[in-house]
């Protein structure tokens, strides 16, 4: 189990959000994280995944903390996909995704039948069979976007956390990869922890609510969130109408 407990994140001694109880992640969850810029929801996801930007207070992973945690271990139980890409571009998709089976091969990096046929499974799932021969440096930023998640869950870790990571696709194939990651979910036991911005179809999709508001990070059923009506306050705006179907931009503001 990933949890955090009275954690404050930041920079130095500057602290950009905290938690002041603990929270839990609880299995086979799809939980959308939000908060306005600069809220610190990539900080928050860079400390879930390795400690960095932990000023006080302990991220732990299965009652060890995140930072005493073996290499190998932790790239079994948590895999990360940032809006950062450091990485060869010369690779060719298939080979991208065999680099994350390397937790699961032998010394020799050699992948067996059953690691072949898992990543055919997420090939399948996130619809990139058409992009396995291609090297990433010839893709889109969206054809890229979704190796990078295809990536993610070849590495078949319990908790997978995710910077925006359809800020680059079309609403469809957004649409569609959001709710294959939600089902993989439900199917699989995983734990999705996803940053965005797209509030109506993250809030529409999602298990459970991670915010950030006024330094504060909480933990809240999608339901519950919605009942409390803290949208407007997150993110107040005269051209934004929040409404029990989402929300909508108003066209009658003078």
């Amino acid at each position: 189990m990933l949890h955090i407990k009275d954690l404050q994140i930041g920079y130095g001694h500057c602290v950009v959000a905290q938690c002041d109880d603990a929270i839990a992640m609880a299995k086979a969850k799809f939980i959308a994280l939000i908060g306005p810029n600069g809220s610190g929801k990539s900080t928050l996801l860079r400390a879930m995944n390795d400690g960095s930007h932990i000023i006080n207070g302990t991220v732990t992973l299965n009652d060890q903390l995140i930072t005493h945690v073996d290499p190998v271990t932790k790239s079994k139980s948590i895999a990360l996909v940032l809006t950062d890409r450091h990485f060869s571009h010369f690779l060719k998709v298939q080979e991208m995704l065999a680099l994350s089976r390397s937790p699961y091969s032998n010394y020799l990096g050699k992948l067996s039948a059953d690691d072949h046929a898992f990543i055919d499974q997420i090939v399948d799932l996130i619809g990139i069979d058409s992009l396995r021969n291609r090297r990433l440096s010839t893709l889109s930023d969206g054809q890229l976007q979704a190796v990078i998640i295809a990536r993610a869950l070849v590495q078949d870790t319990a908790y997978i956390l995710m910077d925006e990571p359809t800020s680059h696709l079309d609403i469809n194939h957004r649409a569609e990869i959001l709710m294959a990651l939600r089902n993989y979910c439900h199917d699989t036991g995983k734990t999705i922890i996803y940053s965005t911005h797209e509030l109506q179809m993250g809030l529409e999709l999602c298990d459970e609510v991670l915010y950030i508001h006024k330094r504060s990070i909480k933990l809240n059923f999608r339901k519950d969130f919605m009942d409390s009506n803290q949208l407007p306050d997150m993110f107040p705006s005269p051209l934004l109408r929040y409404t029990d179907g989402g929300l909508r931009i108003t066209t009658d503001h003078k």
